[in-house]
């Protein structure tokens, strides 16, 4: 038995479905265990089973795509250079870094009330540039997806395509992550009752609903009957995130990529490679510690200690259960998949599930 297996043995209690992959450093070992859906019908998760990535967009399509364009776009380029009116003077580092002073969260889609799409979007792309400040900027970290909203339309800016065309030409195809796309999963994952399928999530919009109702964790001078759009059913190759969702069609700097473990595992191994699409000198400076613990630009950091060896691991989790990282020390990545939202009662949280998954991995890393 495995130190994953005995990890994701510990986790069986957190989700429905846990998924523990490790690649790099003469490791290569999957584990899978549980249902990708239980409501409705019990359906097995598999390690084809694609998840919603929720926040994990933020570093594989908006943080990679700007590491691909590093000649294009500096991390100490005001962003108003790129997006006239944005009402901050900050960079894309301070986006990056999450010290611009924006709104922790703000639901848009209680203001982009255009019916057509197109121009929801649109409404939404003025809005979080133009939305006041909340905080001084620089005064510290105050993470937000507005952020990297912001940071989506400074790569479709660059790169005069929209925000999909863009990743997928910078990252997803350099990298052969085929089973990646926003909006809805791909291939036999978009079939709910497929082989692999997708992994359930939560009950409609409970969630976001009750954070407007009760102004917990991020109050805001908005609240549900602001929104007359909410969905009741079980989302399944939907994007769980609302902003993406209502106000994006799926399609945001910030959340609405649908991925593989295996995809993810080959993003993580294109960041350890140090080649195409990146250059090693742009990620140094990308991975390079910031200001404010556990952050640097885009990416999050673990510090794991496993014997004598202290790691640090590079990634970012997602909302919905998945988190991803690198471990450069071991030239190795770690990916963990959970369908943590599709439960009743109380949601485990992310990070006491991810904390014992990449120790474990670690562990694994040390006896080859």
């Amino acid at each position: 038995m495995t130190a994953l297996d005995t990890a994701v043995d510990g986790l069986r209690g957190s989700a429905p479905g846990i998924c523990l992959a490790v690649r790099g450093g003469g490791v290569d070992d999957i584990v899978v265990a549980g249902d990708r859906q239980v409501f409705g019908a019990r359906l097995p998760l598999t390690a084809g089973t694609s998840f919603d990535m929720a926040s994990i967009t933020k570093v594989v399509a908006t943080t990679g795509s700007l590491m691909a364009l590093a000649d294009d776009v500096r991390l100490d380029d005001r962003v108003g250079r790129f997006l006239p009116g944005f009402v901050a003077d900050a960079t894309v580092e301070d986006l990056l870094l999450h010290r611009a002073g924006l709104w922790d969260w703000w639901p848009s889609y209680c203001d982009a009330r255009c019916v057509d799409e197109g121009e929801r979007a649109d409404e939404g792309r003025r809005l979080a540039r133009e939305l006041p400040l909340r905080y001084e900027p620089g005064s510290g970290r105050h993470y937000s997806d507005i952020g990297f909203m912001l940071l989506g339309q400074v790569v479709e800016a660059v790169t005069g395509c929209r925000l999909a065309d863009a990743v997928a030409e910078l990252v997803l195809r350099p990298v052969g992550m085929e089973h990646t796309a926003f909006a809805a999963p791909v291939g036999d994952s978009a079939s709910t009752s497929g082989a692999d399928g997708v992994a359930a999530g939560s009950q409609g919009d409970d969630i976001e609903r009750r954070m407007l109702a009760t102004g917990e964790p991020h109050p805001v001078p908005r609240g549900p009957a602001d929104f007359d759009g909410w969905r009741e059913h079980l989302i399944v190759g939907e994007v769980n995130d609302g902003n993406a969702f209502h106000t994006f069609g799926g399609v945001s700097g910030h959340a609405g990529l649908f991925s593989t473990v295996e995809d993810l595992l080959r993003f993580g191994q294109a960041l350890c490679a140090g080649g195409r699409p990146w250059r090693p000198d742009v990620l140094a400076a990308y991975l390079a510690a910031g200001p404010d613990p556990g952050q640097s630009r885009g990416f999050r950091s673990w510090s794991t200690t496993v014997g004598t060896c202290t790691a640090t691991a590079y990634g970012h989790p997602g909302f919905t259960g998945t988190t991803v990282a690198v471990l450069p020390e071991h030239g190795a990545t770690v990916v963990l998949a959970t369908n943590r939202l599709h439960v009743e009662g109380a949601v485990a949280l992310n990070e006491t599930m991810w904390v014992p998954a990449l120790h474990a991995a670690h562990v694994e890393l040390h006896r080859v």
